[in-house]
């Protein structure tokens, strides 16, 4: 037998420690690899979603601030345009940003959600029906609307609705009155009220279609004052004499309504009325006429009712 050429071996054991070394390294790689996918599909699956839905909130609070302002500003202008002796020669005119698109995150996610900012889309219409003996009078507001629809990706859609001079929040099939008309009612006396109420009309030309746009950049909306009317005192026009109102709403939200003005009657104290709720309206009498309930249980009397309407006309546009 030959003997092992001592010299053959040495020479291939470095051959097999480099063989080794070179599977390590390449383990190692694949090893790391795999863990950077790990990683990133556990950020992507578990925390960019949470961090999409935390920014398109804020956004939400965003926009909020934004129809919260639009309010405020038409209330403003509703006191200016009060205290004029001619309110139709004064002309007041502001601008509302409104925060459209929403919810990007730097490196992780560009993509912005986008709204729709939609004036005089849908209807609301206030009738107010005022009853003194056999006389009667009707007073219709043809209120309109300004709402802001969202399209996020993760948080839950909402729509903001300004109508009569209420703020609406919609959410799903549930939609809450987030601030409140101007629509008062006051006590005089031990059973006797005073009952105000202001309706802001978003002007709309007859048979025009609704300024609608859609976007995920900046908007504005610009407002202008165009009067503010007296439509009825019972003090002035009945002669003080006054047996019962009806305020009747015809709206797309008639739960939102139809809570606040059961809540605004609790506040004042008042039991004798009637509140009615139907699919697309809201009627509210106070006091109970006697034709409807008999002898009032409760001795309250409506004193004295006074209505108005401030007319806006508020024009959608590109840019903040």
């Amino acid at each position: 037998m030959r003997e092992k050429n001592p010299k053959s071996s040495q020479i291939n054991k470095p051959f097999f420690l480099r063989s080794e070394s070179a599977s390590s390294t390449v383990v190692g790689a694949v090893l790391l690899l795999a863990i950077i996918v790990t990683v990133f599909s556990v950020v992507r699956l578990g925390y960019i979603p949470e961090w999409k839905n935390d920014a398109e909130y804020s956004h939400m609070n965003d926009v909020w601030e934004d129809m919260t302002e639009l309010k405020s500003k038409i209330d403003l202008m509703t006191i200016v345009l009060a205290s004029e002796p001619d309110s139709s020669n004064t002309e007041v005119t502001m601008s509302v940003p409104f925060h459209m698109g929403g919810g990007d995150l730097p490196l992780v996610g560009s993509i912005k959600s986008s709204g729709t900012l939609s004036v005089n889309k849908d209807d609301c219409t206030m009738t107010v029906i005022t009853e003194n003996g056999s006389d009667s009078d009707t007073h219709e507001i043809r209120c309109g609307t300004v709402s802001y629809s969202s399209q996020n990706r993760y948080y839950v859609d909402q729509n903001f609705i300004y109508e009569g001079g209420a703020l609406i929040l919609s959410q799903g099939e549930q939609s809450s009155m987030m601030l409140y008309p101007s629509i008062r009612f006051s006590r005089e006396s031990a059973n006797e009220y005073l009952v105000s109420i202001n309706a802001v009309e978003i002007y709309k030309k007859t048979y025009a279609p609704p300024d609608v746009i859609s976007s995920n950049t900046g908007c504005s909306l610009r407002l202008t004052s165009r009067d503010f009317e007296s439509l009825y005192d019972s003090d002035k026009d009945s002669f003080g004499s006054i047996d019962y109102f009806k305020l009747k709403v015809d709206t797309t939200h008639p739960d939102a309504w139809y809570l606040y003005l059961g809540e605004t009657m609790a506040d004042a104290k008042i039991e004798d009325y009637k509140l009615e709720q139907t699919n697309s309206s809201v009627i509210l009498t106070f006091p109970t006429p006697v034709d409807l309930n008999g002898t009032s249980p409760c001795g309250e009397k409506l004193k004295r009712i006074q209505l108005s309407k401030t007319e806006i006309k508020a024009e959608p546009g590109i840019g903040i």
